[in-house]
């Protein structure tokens, strides 16, 4: 098991293909991860204002921009993770 003081943080994107195929390889190399997902119209900065979405909508972002995507491994395969 790991968690943020043994963990690094291996790719950070809103590709969610790439995203896809990092996972993929990950998988079939056997290197277990985690990973973290981020909607950024739904951050908050003040509960009562409520979501940037809620408050100017989604007009004129790009929907592939919406989300980022963090994966990350053991500190101990991160060298060998990175090959992929």
């Amino acid at each position: 098991m790991f968690n943020i003081f043994n963990s690094e943080s291996l790719w950070i994107g809103t590709d969610m293909e790439m995203f896809n195929k990092i996972r993929t390889r990950l998988e079939q190399e056997g290197i277990p991860y985690k990973y973290k997902t981020k909607n950024h119209l739904s951050q908050t900065m003040f509960p009562a204002e409520g979501t940037l979405r809620s408050r100017m909508g989604s007009l004129g972002n790009d929907v592939n921009q919406m989300i980022e995507y963090e994966i990350l491994v053991h500190k101990k395969d991160y060298e060998k993770a990175k090959k992929y």
